[in-house]
């Protein structure tokens, strides 16, 4: 009977946390549907509600970059922030932080941008091209 009870409460456990990944990529893609569309409150919904069930960094990234499209700089820092202390390699947050550093006036946005050209982003060889460049010369 005991092992009936424990293959039961794993089987329920099991369905429970199927249905969490479910909702989590739910909301994650509805977020990313929104971002593609500039709907970056909605997006940034979308993004909470996936942050209550887990919390991967993509997910600290994509609401940044919602927030970046908000202009809403600090907050946009601190999801690249999160993002990065989860990954110290990710670096697409490191090239997008340098650009909001950038923005920002923060003396350190072009040390970003190095670190991400580091790990292979075009992308921010073109940023720092055309916003550190000018700063030392």
């Amino acid at each position: 009977m005991k092992s009936i009870f424990t293959l039961l409460v794993i089987a329920l456990f099991a369905i429970n946390c199927s249905a969490q990944s479910t909702e989590f990529y739910n909301f994650y893609f509805e977020g990313n549907a929104l971002l593609v569309k500039a709907q970056y409150s909605k997006a940034i919904e979308s993004y909470n509600k996936a942050l209550k069930i887990s919390q991967p960094d993509y997910v600290y990234f994509n609401r940044g970059n919602a927030l970046f499209g908000l202009k809403s700089y600090k907050e946009a820092l601190d999801d690249y922030n999160k993002a990065i202390q989860m990954n110290k390699d990710y670096t697409e947050a490191y090239c997008q932080r340098g650009l909001v550093k950038s923005i920002l006036n923060d003396p350190t946005s072009c040390d970003d941008l190095k670190k991400a050209i580091k790990l292979d982003s075009p992308d921010a060889q073109d940023a720092y091209n055309s916003k550190c460049k000018k700063k030392s010369k």
